[in-house]
């Protein structure tokens, strides 16, 4: 029951409130919210280190000889006005995993239950930078250069590197016994994260059936982000013909429509979607007899499968030339961010839905088109559930239930039980086997099996 718990949802939810979360990365709410999570990490008897980006981690081991490494988590930041759940799931479940498992006698492993920095995009105009950190996408280096985009909006300057060292002092400021290291971990054998949906087609699933119901995530999306400018000739709308105008507003508007053509042509192919946003016309005042001659705008396409940052650059390429013959304009564009999507693990994702079967729990296989932390961590194998939610997501009505989230813990705890349980076995037999047997052939390895060996076998 969840009152015998040491780790509780009402502790970091409240379920009947739907008041706005601005829970910006590495500001004081956002530490605030870590710092509590971090007291029950160390309830759990975990070590807690925290890197150079602001990752933090709380570890421990179970069990003998140690040799297999588990991450379970997610963030706790959130965009401008958003809702509770989005990220902090996951961290509370990978809490709940650990000590479900920490009270297990059946496995030996290391457990760890990550807290990954600044994955909204909200305040630098990057996501997931504490996990592209950990995989060496971004490092030290870059920090200096990336930049508080509401800041500068007004005026300042506040760099990554600067709101790292001000959420990191706060850290250390307010909580005794964290370790700092470089990264929370370079690799781990297992990634593992619970997240919502950000949809409602998990909820309808549920309501149909009345049965537990998740999203087994076979892929995650990532975002190709253009900035483009267009340049066109200002003049008066009354003394210009049809035909001679270079009207820059009207280059975005037919930007708009093939974009959305293209993503429309790219969700049907299961490839990803695409949208346009933030449309500027600077000097222009919205006067009625002004033709404007500048325009820019800002594209996000969302990748899945095997649709490329290539493919997509060179769709959108045709697209900007096309518009600018017909437009007689000027297009400028630049790449703001690429990725490519992530194939989560066959075999996590298998186990996953023979627990889920064996459970009485409904599974459904789907794709994340959000990028989430997961598609970046470095794991030999990965993997991501869904629980269903209301309201969609990154805006204050965004809901889920305790009933929902449950079956995650659940999913989580059984597929790590069965993750560990083979190096548990040789634990066992270690520990009868003389010391100088053990250091030269029990060397610990961070192998992982692959499906039809003789590991899945056990496993299963």
């Amino acid at each position: 029951m969840e009152q015998e718990r040491i780790v509780k949802l009402k502790d970091f939810f409240d379920f009947d409130s739907k008041e706005p979360i601005n829970r910006l990365a590495y500001t004081e709410e956002d530490m605030e919210y870590k710092i509590k999570i971090i007291e029950k990490m160390k309830a759990l008897g975990m070590q807690i280190t925290l890197d150079k980006a602001g990752n933090i981690c709380g570890t421990i081991s179970i069990g003998n000889h140690p040799q297999k490494t588990i991450a379970i988590g997610s963030h706790t930041d959130s965009v401008y006005n958003g809702g509770q759940f989005d990220g902090p799931v996951g961290v509370i479940v990978g809490l709940q995993v650990a000590e479900n498992l920490i009270k297990s006698k059946k496995c030996t492993g290391i457990i760890k239950v990550a807290i990954y920095a600044c994955e909204e995009s909200s305040r630098f105009g990057n996501a997931c930078l504490g996990s592209k950190y950990l995989n060496g996408t971004i490092t030290e280096k870059d920090f200096s250069s990336i930049v508080d985009q509401n800041a500068l909006k007004q005026g300042k300057t506040v760099t990554l590197q600067e709101a790292i060292d001000f959420a990191n002092s706060y850290l250390k400021e307010h909580v005794d016994g964290i370790q700092e290291v470089d990264k929370i971990f370079d690799t781990v054998d297992y990634s593992l994260e619970a997240h919502i949906e950000q949809y409602d087609s998990l909820k309808k699933a549920y309501k149909k059936n009345q049965q537990d119901t998740v999203g087994i995530i076979n892929s995650i999306g990532s975002a190709v982000r253009i900035k483009y400018d267009v340049e066109g000739q200002a003049n008066h709308t009354g003394s210009t013909p049809m035909k001679k105008r270079k009207n820059a507003v009207d280059a975005t508007a037919f930007i708009g429509k093939k974009v959305r053509k293209l993503g429309k042509r790219y969700e049907k192919q299961g490839l990803g979607r695409a949208s346009q946003v933030e449309i500027n016309t600077p000097g222009h005042n919205g006067s009625f007899n002004q033709i404007p001659n500048q325009a820019n705008g800002l594209i996000d396409f969302r990748l899945l499968g095997e649709n490329t940052p290539e493919n997509v650059l060179e769709d959108f390429e045709n697209i900007k030339q096309q518009v600018e013959a017909k437009t007689k304009t000027k297009i400028t564009t630049k790449v703001v961010s690429q990725g490519t999507p992530v194939v989560t693990s066959h075999f996590l994702n298998q186990k996953l839905n023979q627990i889920c079967n064996h459970k009485g729990i409904q599974s459904i296989e789907m794709p994340s088109y959000p990028g989430q932390d997961t598609g970046y961590i470095p794991a030999k194998e990965k993997t991501m559930i869904f629980i269903p939610s209301t309201g969609g997501s990154h805006n204050p009505k965004e809901h889920t239930k305790k009933k929902f989230i449950q079956p995650a813990t659940t999913l989580f705890t059984q597929l790590s039980r069965e993750l560990l349980v083979e190096r548990f076995k040789d634990a066992q037999k270690v520990s009868s086997t003389p010391k100088s047997t053990y250091a030269s052939s029990h060397i610990p390895t961070t192998k992982v099996s692959s499906r039809g060996t003789p590991d899945e076998n056990v496993l299963g």
